[in-house]
């Protein structure tokens, strides 16, 4: 890789940001209408929405704080920084992980299995990736790429949690529906 500059470190920093405000505004914009519609499969998919908002949240601060970090701090300290957000992530995907088989079941959608599945891979290779290439000093360039997958998989997410919140829609429709069917048959 080519030496990483200051600028692009900056750049990554200012649109990572951005994407975290737009993503929050989307959120409290969705948790205020969306859920609030939600009759059947409530329990099932909030804490799933919550799993996916952390995951996304911190594949989204990887590139904003080590962005920043790269261009102040020592490398030592960047490292140290890399790690505890690592281990953020693998929790935080863990989690996720684990709360996607009920939102399959109950909506029968296949979207965030695929996410979830394609997700969990990125952060094995973006965890792993910087360790492999620097070995335990990892440099300035092998952290970048870090940033990069971190960024790349912070918006497959968030595309597969706003296709997920359609499905969702269409779930409540035909619940709906379904119970609508019941009353015309009593």
């Amino acid at each position: 890789m080519r030496e990483v500059s200051d600028a692009f470190l900056l750049n990554m920093a200012e649109v990572s940001a951005t994407l975290i405000g737009l993503f929050m505004v989307g959120v409290f914009f969705y948790v205020e209408t969306g859920f609030r519609r939600l009759e059947e499969g409530r329990e099932v998919f909030e804490p799933y929405f919550r799993a996916g908002t952390r995951i996304v949240l911190i594949l989204y601060a990887l590139p904003l704080g080590l962005s920043l970090t790269l261009v102040v701090l020592s490398l030592n300290w960047n490292r140290l920084i890399f790690a505890l957000l690592s281990l953020l992530l693998v929790a935080a995907n863990v989690d996720s992980l684990t709360r996607v088989r009920g939102v399959a079941r109950v909506s029968g959608s296949p979207i965030l299995l695929v996410n979830e599945l394609l997700g969990t891979a990125s952060v094995v290779v973006l965890v792993t990736l910087p360790w492999i290439l620097g070995g335990f000093h990892p440099t300035r360039e092998d952290l970048t790429w870090a940033i990069l997958l971190s960024f790349g998989s912070g918006l497959f997410s968030v595309s597969a949690l706003v296709m997920s919140a359609l499905d969702t829609t269409k779930f409540e429709e035909a619940a709906r529906a379904r119970e609508a069917a019941r009353g015309r048959r009593a």
